[in-house]
């Protein structure tokens, strides 16, 4: 990625139109017509264009910006990464931004965004697409992925051991609790949830080959849930810590109390979000060490920045279980 900012001639030039339109459009100004306008804004986002106001106070003092890409202000596991993230920022004299994707993946409209902002790296929560990859290794602009591992070419990867905490659950409910019959309720097309599950699903057949498991969408958070409840099936793990929460404002809003009326049902999370978040309930929860998860990240984007074409790093964290306590 080039170090000089785009300016109103560059965006002229390539569209072969005057400064003016060009100032204008990015104002919004009713004289310019909406095809112009989006044709404009387009090859801003193309070439990093940023007003000089806005970058000289992004890119103060030579510092390394770094965007890291989020899609909801209301999990809570985002706001904690980012508050270490953010510590770690601060720390290390980085500036930082927070980019918000509207959709459930990384994709090439918030790429462009950070592009726009001119960020030297990115470190995302989100999967990115395909498309991302490849303008972002053509644009040089490093990432690295939190919390899932997959396998695409320059994206460095900082993630959890999905399928010793899907062993961990599983070991837990049937010798732990004595539980046949199982929901796992899964996020879908997210490989972590595949790996989990299936670590889930082979670790409790070999425990007791006659058990019974059922796989459920979040969708499927209704009367069925209750309905399997009461048929026995009284062990549910959950991809993430947030469905469980979803799955007990359910079940304790048709069934108050649900835990005393349920004292055999258990739910399992994955993430341990309330041992660090005040007024959380106190869950049964697979967890991890996110300072460590988040400093080896912010590592890695240092060792891209020193060479941007070094082999790819995938680092896996260790999990273990922290249960409950029960008064």
């Amino acid at each position: 990625m080039t170090n000089k900012a785009a300016c109103l001639k560059d965006i002229a030039y390539e569209l072969k139109i005057s400064i003016n339109t060009v100032s204008r459009a990015l104002r919004d100004c009713d004289d310019i017509s909406d095809s112009t306008k989006e044709k404009v804004r387009q090859k801003a986002y193309e070439l990093g264009y940023l007003p000089n106001s806005v970058s000289q106070f992004i890119k103060r003092d030579n510092r390394k910006l770094i965007a890291v890409i989020i899609n909801s202000f209301n999990n809570p596991y985002f706001s904690i990464v980012c508050e270490k993230l953010v510590n770690i920022f601060n720390e290390g004299g980085y500036d930082f931004t927070i980019v918000y994707s509207f959709s459930k993946k990384f994709n090439l409209d918030t790429l462009k965004q950070c592009i726009s902002q001119r960020a030297d790296g990115i470190i995302t929560l989100l999967e990115p697409d395909d498309d991302v990859v490849d303008n972002a290794k053509l644009n040089k602009l490093p990432i690295v992925l939190i919390g899932r591992n997959i396998d695409k070419d320059f994206i460095d990867t900082v993630y959890t051991d999905d399928e010793i905490g899907g062993q961990l659950v599983a070991n837990y409910l049937v010798n732990y609790h004595s539980i046949d019959k199982f929901i796992y309720i899964k996020m879908p097309n997210a490989e972590c949830s595949k790996r989990r599950q299936k670590a889930f699903e082979d670790t409790v057949k070999k425990l007791n080959s006659h058990s019974d498991i059922l796989i459920f969408e979040p969708k499927q958070i209704n009367d069925s849930l209750i309905n399997y409840i009461n048929q026995g099936y009284l062990g549910i793990f959950c991809f993430n810590d947030e469905l469980v929460y979803l799955v007990l404002k359910y079940l304790n809003g048709g069934i108050p109390n649900v835990r005393k009326v349920y004292p055999h049902l258990h739910i399992v999370g994955y993430d341990c979000l309330n041992t660090r978040m005040s007024g959380l309930m106190d869950i049964t929860s697979v967890d991890f060490d996110y300072d460590g998860i988040c400093k080896k990240a912010i590592d890695i984007m240092n060792d891209r920045f020193a060479n941007i074409n070094a082999p790819k790093k995938s680092v896996m964290f260790p999990v273990k279980l922290h249960q409950r306590h029960i008064f």
